[in-house]
Order: C-alpha cells, then sequence, then structure tokens
C-alpha cells in the first residue's frame, strides 16, 4: 500500500441511525463487505491467465480475497478541508442527516494494529485492476525462496494490493485511506483516538442528535462537537463549533 502518512487525521461520514449510535457506544467501527460499496468496480476483479507454468501453491485465493472486510475513510492528505466537502456529505453522511467522527491517524492505527489490523493503506486512483499470473512471486521469474523470503504471503499481499488499495479516478475527491481485514465486522479502538464529531443539520430529530453527542462525550469526555449545515445561497458546507 501506499502510505505516505502526511495526515493528521481520518474521517468517517456514516449514516447516523441506532447500528452507527451502538457502535460508537463500543468504540468500534465496522468493517464492511466489497459488496455492500457503492463503487460497482469493488468486487471485478481476478487473476489474468499466462503461459507461464506457476505453482498453484502460491497463486492467492480470489474468490477468499472478495470476502475481505475493509473500513474507508478519508484522509486530510490532500485536502484538509475534507470534514466539510459538499461530496463527502452527500455520498456518506446522508446529505448531511449523518454524522462525521474525526480520529487522530496515528492512534486509530496504533488501535487497529494492537486489535490485529495490520494491512492498511492509502488508496491509489486511476489504476486498473489487473494483475496476471505471470507477475506474481515465483521461479519463473528467476529467483529462488531463501528464508524470509515467502512467495505466497508476497504474491496475498500483491493482490491486496493490486486489487483493494486501488479505485478509478473518479472518487479522487474522497483521498481515501483503507483498513483491510480478512472478513468483515466490528473493531475497537482507543476511545482517545476519536477527537471530534461532526453533526449534519438534516439529522433526522435533535433526541438522536443529542443521544449522539451524549455518547460521544462518554466515550471521551475531551471530544469537540461540532455541526455541519450550508448556509443560505452559499452552496457550501460550512463546519463551526456546536455550543
Amino acid at each position: 500500500m501506499n502510505t505516505k502518512e502526511s495526515f493528521l487525521a481520518l474521517y468517517k461520514f456514516q449514516t447516523a441511525n441506532m447500528n452507527s449510535l451502538t457502535a460508537l457506544k463500543k468504540c468500534s467501527l465496522f468493517f464492511s463487505s466489497l459488496e455492500k460499496f457503492n463503487d460497482a468496480t469493488e468486487n471485478m476483479f481476478g487473476l489474468l491467465p499466462s503461459e507461464e507454468i506457476i505453482d498453484r501453491k502460491i497463486i492467492p485465493d480470489i474468490e477468499k480475497l472478495k470476502k475481505c472486510g475493509l473500513l474507508c475513510m478519508g484522509s486530510d492528505s490532500e485536502n484538509p478541508l475534507l470534514e466539510s466537502n459538499l461530496l463527502m456529505w452527500t455520498h456518506y453522511g446522508s446529505e448531511l442527516s449523518g454524522v462525521c467522527l474525526v480520529f487522530d491517524y496515528e492512534m486509530l492505527k496504533d488501535s487497529f494494529e494492537k486489535n490485529g489490523c495490520g494491512t492498511h493503506g492509502e488508496v491509489e486512483y486511476g489504476y486498473p485492476k489487473l494483475l496476471a499470473t505471470d507477475q506474481l512471486w515465483s521461479m519463473h521469474l528467476g529467483i529462488e525462496e531463501v528464508a524470509g523470503v515467502n512467495f505466497k504471503d508476497r504474491d496475498n499481499q500483491l493482490a491486496i494490493n493490486t486489487f483493494i488499495f486501488n479505485k478509478p479516478e473518479c472518487f479522487k475527491y474522497e483521498n481515501e485511506y483503507r483498513f483491510f481485514l480478512s472478513e468483515p465486522g466490528l473493531i475497537t479502538y482507543n476511545p482517545k483516538a476519536l477527537k471530534k464529531i461532526i453533526i449534519g443539520s438534516k439529522i433526522e430529530s435533535e433526541t438522536l442528535r443529542d443521544l449522539f453527542i451524549e455518547t460521544a462525550r462518554t466515550v471521551n469526555c475531551d471530544i469537540e462537537v461540532y455541526k455541519a449545515y450550508v448556509k443560505e445561497n452559499s452552496f457550501k458546507i460550512h463546519v463551526e463549533k456546536y455550543l
């Protein structure tokens, strides 16, 4: 994966409902299956055949890879104003009726790594999801396995990098950062990693808004609470401290 680590925060835009509220109470985030994503190309990948004779034992299990769990977040690496991005709120924040959780990058990464999520990185945009079997690490390249070099592990990582950490150019505005697990599910994080919650102005009710704020403050008493809204005739998302 391409990880520049030139950013400080990760953003999770999500629908405001009882599922996301329960996850917040448990200091956890959900790793979804590929079939649940809005990008129709996510599951469209496979190994291209080649004329080379490849040891089948080192060929990645593509069908198993398609059953992985992914947590997709925005980063401020290229866009420090991602939290006020109109497209992010429209596509992932339920058109301002959702919430955005803002995490400290280092603390969240460390939490996940301690809980078994060691594969993560920035998404590359514009590259086709193509990988042929003759591109895999194996004897046909004229190299042999030695101590510390495992062809199968390297080829599995190559497949993950190619198929999971690539997206079409049109999604570049997301500045996406992904965490990878072998299967979908919840994974917990250090409560101190959650630094800010931003409440969309169109959230379903004041009761639901207050529940998210109260829960967030229970998780981390030092959390900052903001609101996101559109000023009349501005056509822009504004984020300001919630009073």
